[in-house]
């Protein structure tokens, strides 16, 4: 990943099938270019799977924000209770019944705003300007499969997308 960062420039394939960009995909991760992406008009789990794609992290963010509402339910009620005590007929200050409903509420409550804030964060959203590798026709019916690399190693991967299937192969510097 570092030695991606560094390299600076990329190489964008243009396939027309999935078949081709699949097969693509696989012999980029096997030759271990550098870092490998594909640009899609549509959803692909093959290529995830090719790509060797990790579990989104999103779902941390989901537990850890319904723990975060948990904690913060039982802490308002209880906390409220303690400093404003109401006694009626001998009753305890802290029920668990109704202190168990406001906790259940911020626990989902928490978890859906903190999913949210994850799923933003993880897309590095908002995205204020185009990436500099964007062209029409992978929004339309064309696949991409980019592989940023160093410099010298631009024209061998440029060969070797074109092997592979790739129609035609543009270059970016990222």
């Amino acid at each position: 990943m570092k030695r991606a960062r560094e390299a600076g420039h990329s190489a964008i394939g243009f396939f027309a099938d999935l078949d081709s960009l699949l097969g693509a995909v696989r012999a980029a991760r096997a030759a271990r270019w550098g870092e490998v992406r594909t640009i899609s008009p549509i959803p692909l789990p093959e290529v995830d799977e090719a790509l060797g794609a990790r579990p989104s992290p999103v779902r941390r963010f989901t537990l850890a924000g319904a723990l975060v509402g948990f904690l913060l339910g039982w802490a308002l009620t209880i906390g409220a209770a303690e400093h404003y005590p109401i006694i009626v007929g001998g009753k305890p200050l802290v029920s668990i019944t109704p202190f168990g409903v406001v906790a259940y509420v911020c626990t989902i409550l928490f978890g859906a705003l903190f999913t949210v804030a994850g799923m933003l964060i993880n897309a590095r959203l908002p995205k204020i300007q185009v990436g500099r590798g964007y062209d029409p026709r992978l929004t339309g019916n064309r696949f991409g499969l980019q592989v940023i690399c160093r410099e010298e190693e631009i024209e061998a991967v440029r060969k070797k997308l074109i092997e592979l299937g790739a129609e035609e192969v543009k270059y970016v510097q990222v």
